[in-house]
């Protein structure tokens, strides 16, 4: 009896995780949620710790770490997805960074500071065209190499002052949002599965 009572329990996390998975596609074609984020425990993009979908990018870490997988220096990340301008005009984008970015909008490089600052913050900025409620393909490349830790992405444009990129202006990868709802089945599962007997 408690072997069915869990196994429908197990179905309806299934169909609960396909509804959402519906529901976020539905959502992310009309509002955003943010960027794909991947974070490297190196500075060359190839020892990944992180995969997260992050609503805007605006971290100081100061001297810490953006995870505790992660050390204090020397690491990367990556964030991918896409971005929605609210007017036709032309929009600069700005990277505040300690140490290295690198921006690409529409796969127009942007922003080329691919160099190490010491301990203290750089903004660069780079312009680009961009058409009212149509998405751009976008990625943002960043490493630490030592001391402090900090990226922050802005725009601004003849209509819209500047500000961080807003969560609402951001669409992430469809292929990474699959994985974090189906974490929550898996994670269901292993809670309310029982061994034979029970």
């Amino acid at each position: 009896m408690i072997k069915i009572k869990y196994k429908v329990l197990f179905i309806l996390a299934i169909i609960l995780t396909f509804s959402l998975q519906s529901i976020n596609v539905f959502s992310l074609a009309n509002n955003g949620i943010g960027l794909t984020g991947e974070y490297y425990d190196n500075m060359v993009f190839t020892n990944q710790k992180l995969k997260m979908i992050d609503p805007i990018v605006g971290f100081d870490w100061r001297y810490g770490t953006p995870s505790a997988q992660i050390s204090t220096d020397t690491f990367s990340a990556r964030w991918t997805g896409q971005v929605e301008a609210k007017y036709s005009q032309t929009y600069t984008f700005y990277a505040l960074s300690d140490d290295g970015v690198r921006l690409w909008v529409n796969n127009q490089l942007v922003i080329n500071d691919w160099t190490d600052k010491g301990n203290k913050a750089r903004e660069t900025k780079g312009s680009i065209n961009l058409i009212a409620d149509q998405k751009y393909d976008m990625k943002l490349e960043y490493y630490e190499k030592t001391r402090r830790a900090t990226i922050k992405l802005s725009w601004s444009s003849l209509s819209q002052g500047k500000q961080i990129i807003p969560q609402n202006s951001l669409y992430p990868e469809l292929a990474s949002v699959q994985p974090i709802l189906c974490q929550f089945t898996s994670a269901f599962w292993d809670k309310t599965n029982v061994k034979e007997g029970e």
